[in-house]
């Protein structure tokens, strides 16, 4: 049969066995392979058998020399610049790292206060002067002088009280919190003079139109006493020495108060829970009064405050009072 195609495939039979023709490629672009024992050829300008094509254009890697270290562009060292990190924070980790712990920000320095004030109660007749830590707080004062509070910081601090450029009395390390406010109140004794401490602390919340009142007993050892309103009912019974009561609330206005010994029948079940205020008008109260009391004093109390009223001096001394301080 004729032949169509240039292209056709022949088979023939050579030393009995089929051969194949294969079709004329020539015409179609191949690509290129290397040689034999060559390196593979790149399409360009052949100067050599197609092995040495002018790559000019084209970028290529820089390699190390023979012999030598890597090159990378750019580096007087053949080395690239690395970036610069931060100093991890390790201790201990050689020259690479620092030889202290992480730094953090220095936190400010806070300081807590207390405050003290100081109450003179004795009768001993001399002017007395108040130090802490040496510092003077407190000058000259006599009997029934107080001072203003005093801010201190939390911790122990050397308290001391003499006689106005005079010999020291007492002195003594105390113990002082922060955020508490106490009256440090001077009292006699057989050496000289002697602290005791009243909280000025504890009446809180208190309800709208009402305010706190307490009383304190700082007068001479064995004293008790009653504190009673104008038609003798008891306010705060059996106060003895060195003893501070607890606050009762009080409405708004102006009360008189009268001191008697305590009372052997009177305990803190008779005592009112509460002060209400009342307004007296037309006759007097027919036994109500309150009998040959040692001491007489009044307050006038105002929504939110909170008074302590102390009793100091003895009745031997003429130095016999109730002294009244705002908390």
């Amino acid at each position: 049969m004729p032949d169509t195609n240039n292209n056709t495939t022949e088979t023939t039979v050579e030393n009995g066995a089929a051969s194949t023709a294969w079709p004329d490629i020539s015409g179609i672009p191949t690509t290129p392979v290397a040689p034999p024992g060559g390196t593979p050829a790149y399409p360009g300008n052949d100067t050599n058998n197609g092995m040495n094509d002018d790559l000019a254009g084209t970028p290529t890697t820089p390699v190390a020399p023979p012999g030598g270290t890597p090159a990378f562009p750019g580096t007087s060292n053949n080395w690239p610049d690395f970036p610069m990190f931060p100093d991890m924070m390790f201790p201990g980790a050689g020259s690479m790292f620092p030889s202290t712990g992480p730094m953090f920000p220095s936190q400010p320095s806070i300081t807590y206060y207390g405050q003290v004030r100081f109450l003179n109660a004795s009768t001993n007749g001399m002017n007395l002067d108040v130090l802490i830590d040496g510092q003077n707080v407190l000058s000259g004062s006599t009997f029934a002088t107080v001072s203003n509070y005093v801010p201190v910081t939390d911790g122990f601090h050397t308290v001391t009280v003499r006689r106005t450029n005079g010999p020291i009395l007492y002195q003594q390390t105390l113990a002082f919190v922060s955020g508490e406010r106490v009256t440090m109140v001077i009292l006699d004794n057989s050496s000289g003079v002697t602290l005791t401490k009243v909280s000025d602390m504890g009446c809180t919340n208190v309800p709208s139109g009402f305010g706190c009142l307490r009383v304190a007993n700082m007068t001479y050892s064995g004293s008790s006493y009653d504190v009673r309103l104008f038609n003798n009912q008891v306010v705060f019974a059996g106060v003895g020495f060195k003893e501070v009561t607890s606050f009762k609330q009080a409405s708004t206005g102006n009360y008189t108060f009268f001191v008697t010994n305590s009372q052997v029948n009177v305990t803190t079940f008779n005592e009112l829970p509460q002060l209400i205020f009342t307004v007296i008008t037309g006759t007097s109260c027919p036994g109500c009064a309150v009998n040959n009391p040692l001491l007489t004093y009044s307050i006038n109390v105002q929504a939110g405050r909170t008074y302590t009223s102390y009793i100091i001096g003895n009745p031997w001394s003429n130095m016999y009072q109730v002294f009244t301080l705002e908390d």
